[in-house]
């Protein structure tokens, strides 16, 4: 079957409700940023509609999520429930001011929930302790801090409802399972509808990009390896169509997972070839993965990314036992024993899975 059911070049505008399947349906809401979109979607019931996601606390976004559930026949103040796939803002961003409107609970995983407090902290802040862990020199840091400012991140209220993995959210006429997704987010979820065979993805198998992985939270955690793992939990599914939260719907979920193995595969070989060179900071080894070999000309939330994708695969290759990291200032990376050893003709890659 082919992969592509909805070309991005075609989907509705911000606000225009498309039609899923009978009682389901997908409204596009703006972002002040890329990916300038995300989509909601809405199950209706006999008691309200529900809503998966929620998207980013803009009054741009109000107005096209007030529009998009009008052009269904409802409103906000009718909403039941929002089940919100991860804590990032574009996803959870409205939640709160949804439940303020309507009454309705919000739930999220109990991992994400923890999330939340750190969205109060000063962003050049965070970005700065990232870059430092990553070994950026001071000459690199300081600018973040001058372009972001010292601004105080604001407060975002908690979900009523935690939901954990297998758990059946109470959605009158739909048979909803969550199925526990960590990687994009230590607690990212996916809904699973068996009966119409759809798969609610969020952010975790997107059809064209490869999301980043949440920073390494110590020496023990491997967001990457969790992601991986949970792919295989995904393909037992096998649903007839994926609906992310972004860019637009398709059927083929094996083969984009097989491409999103590959594509991980590649960059971890990637990364134990730049450290076969010899010891390196996790700031040099992103630069050095990039076509222009440094992060020069990065700033805010592609400069986040690219750092944080690199160490969320050290991490994953710490975990594999090939490569670790070393006591600094600033704090190197070099492969281990293990990682030295080049696998023989006909192996797979060492880095490609774990």
């Amino acid at each position: 079957m082919a992969d592509l059911v909805e070309d991005v070049s075609s989907a509705p505008g911000a606000g225009s409700p498309v039609q899923v399947r009978p009682g389901l349906w997908a409204v596009s809401l703006p972002l002040p940023g890329p990916p300038y979109r995300v989509t909601v979607y809405v199950l209706e019931t006999d008691a309200g509609p529900y809503l998966v996601d929620a998207g980013w606390d803009t009054d741009e976004a109000w107005e096209a999520l007030g529009a998009g559930l009008a052009g269904i026949g409802t409103r906000v103040e009718e909403v039941q429930g929002v089940l919100v796939t991860h804590a990032h803002l574009d996803h959870y961003g409205l939640a709160p001011r949804i439940r303020e409107a309507s009454g309705a609970w919000v739930a999220l995983h109990p991992l994400d929930a923890e999330e939340l407090p750190g969205y109060r902290v000063d962003p050049a802040e965070r970005l700065v302790e990232l870059l430092r862990s990553a070994g950026a020199p001071d000459s690199a840091v300081e600018p973040v801090v001058a372009e972001f400012g010292r601004v105080s991140g604001r407060q975002v209220a908690g979900p009523d409802v935690l939901l954990g993995d297998g758990r059946r959210p109470d959605v009158p006429g739909w048979d909803l399972t969550t199925v526990w997704t960590p990687g994009h987010t230590p607690g990212h979820l996916c809904f699973w509808e068996p009966r119409h065979r759809l798969l609610l993805a969020g952010d975790h198998a997107l059809p064209r990009t490869a999301v980043v992985m949440h920073e390494p939270r110590g020496p023990q955690d491997d967001p990457l390896g969790d992601y991986l793992d949970s792919l295989d939990r995904l393909e037992q599914l096998q649903p007839d169509e994926v609906l992310p939260a972004h860019e637009y719907r398709y059927t083929d979920l094996s083969g984009r997972l097989d491409r999103l193995r590959d594509y991980h595969a590649g960059r971890l070989a990637a990364t134990v070839a730049l450290l076969d060179d010899g010891p390196a900071t996790a700031w040099e080894l992103a630069g050095r993965q990039r076509a222009r070999g440094t992060l020069a000309g990065l700033r805010g939330y592609p400069l986040h990314a690219t750092v944080t994708r690199t160490l969320a695969q050290l991490a994953h290759l710490r975990a594999q036992g090939v490569a670790e990291e070393r006591p600094g200032p600033p704090p190197h990376w070099t492969l281990t024993a293990r990682g030295r050893l080049r696998p023989q003709p006909g192996e797979p890659c060492r880095a490609a899975g774990r």
